[in-house]
């Protein structure tokens, strides 16, 4: 079983026991929205997500230091040659977003996927009405790279920025 450490979260595989808490998250629509409906709804959902492996996606358990499950950071859609991959992270507890949990996460995960993994590229999308996850990913080295407009939506808000980090990047990165 993996765990990485960091000051008051930990990362660690997704297990069995996870699943009632993220059937549980999905309830909340406005993480759903958020998530991007990638929250699995049912245990056959949650088995294919984190108990299938895969070479393209790679998901861990976000967890405080009393071993709160709070939510999950995943790599997806990962490209080996070009050591690149699509970032994916949630805080499933409303309570607890805007606390710090999330960007320490982030800081720890791209720590280890860029340094232990040697990956060169994360990348991500978020909505851009999605402000306190923006700041989250700035504040780890994540730059705008462009906006995905939806021109069928007619809510300015649906529209994804497009955002981006590199290792160099995160070599100059005074945490």
């Amino acid at each position: 079983m993996m765990k990485i450490e960091g000051e008051k979260i930990n990362l660690r595989n997704v297990d069995v026991s996870d699943f009632t808490k993220i059937i549980e998250w999905h309830q909340n629509q406005l993480l759903t929205y958020l998530a991007g409906k990638r929250l699995p709804k049912n245990i056959d959902e949650c088995n294919e997500r984190y108990l299938k492996n895969s070479l393209l996606n790679y998901i861990l358990a976000i967890e405080d230091k009393s071993g709160n499950f709070l939510g999950e950071i995943e790599i997806r859609h990962i490209q080996w040659k070009e050591k690149m991959a699509e970032l994916f992270m949630y805080i499933g507890e409303e309570n607890l977003w805007g606390k710090g949990y999330g960007t320490e996460a982030l800081s720890v995960f791209i720590n280890y996927i860029f340094n232990t993994k040697g990956f060169k590229t994360i990348y991500l999308r978020v909505y851009e009405n999605n402000k306190r996850a923006i700041r989250c990913y700035e504040k780890c080295g994540f730059k705008k790279k462009g906006i995905l407009k939806f021109k069928n939506h007619k809510i300015h808000s649906d529209n994804l920025i497009l955002m981006e980090t590199s290792a160099d990047i995160l070599k100059n990165k005074k945490y």
